[in-house]
């Protein structure tokens, strides 16, 4: 059960480094180099991997709670998640958000779509639209999946057996009988002679 907590944080972490990566080329110069279907295929893999872990954070959350959940996440993972969410954020603020329309291709002839008016455009205008628009829509894919490790990652840690918890207390040692004539000033039955003592009997082992 562990190993399948380790590859979905894997398999969420590099589709989020993947994404980023994807985010980034579209900054490059000229028509885009991956082809529109790659934010599709994106969306799906990324809310498969988010679905699950949402599946796996509400079971772990059932038990100890939503908010002692997400403070388990660890440190090293949040931080690479964020760094991978920054780099995406960089690159869509250097790149800018899709305006215009959505761009469209009929008969060799390249549009922007805004609500129903098709505005004639360009091939590189229709390009830089794509690239807008899969920078904008990837970089929330890019999120998720971040997100997405962190929480199976929590949810790990929540599942994992606490060994505070689940340690067995150790016996204390037993008592080690008093010799004869040694003092003996516990309350309770002689461990040599089994006679009775209090706090007011002799001190020592009758025997």
């Amino acid at each position: 059960m562990a190993n399948t907590y380790k590859v979905h944080i894997a398999l969420a972490l590099l589709l989020a480094a993947l994404s980023t990566l994807i985010v980034g080329l579209t900054l490059l110069p000229g028509s885009p180099l991956l082809p529109r279907a790659t934010t599709f295929v994106v969306l799906g893999l990324t809310f498969t991997l988010f679905g699950a872990a949402g599946l796996r954070a509400l079971s772990a959350a059932q038990s100890i709670g939503p908010g002692k959940l997400l403070r388990m996440a660890p440190s090293r993972l949040v931080v690479t998640a964020g760094v991978l969410v920054g780099g995406a954020v960089v690159c869509l603020a250097v790149g800018g958000l899709p305006s215009g329309g959505q761009p469209m291709k009929e008969a060799g002839v390249y549009y922007l779509n805004s609500h129903g008016d098709l505005r004639k455009v360009t091939r590189e205008v229709y390009g830089e639209s794509i690239k807008a628009e899969m920078r904008f829509f990837v970089t929330w894919f890019t999120f998720l999946s971040a997100y997405a490790a962190v929480l199976v990652a929590c949810a790990h840690r929540a599942a994992a057996p606490d060994p505070v918890r689940h340690t067995p207390a150790l016996a204390p040692p037993a008592p080690l009988p008093a010799a004869p004539g040694s003092p003996c000033d516990a309350v309770g039955a002689c461990e040599w002679c089994g006679q009775l003592k209090s706090a007011t009997s002799l001190p020592y082992c009758p025997r």
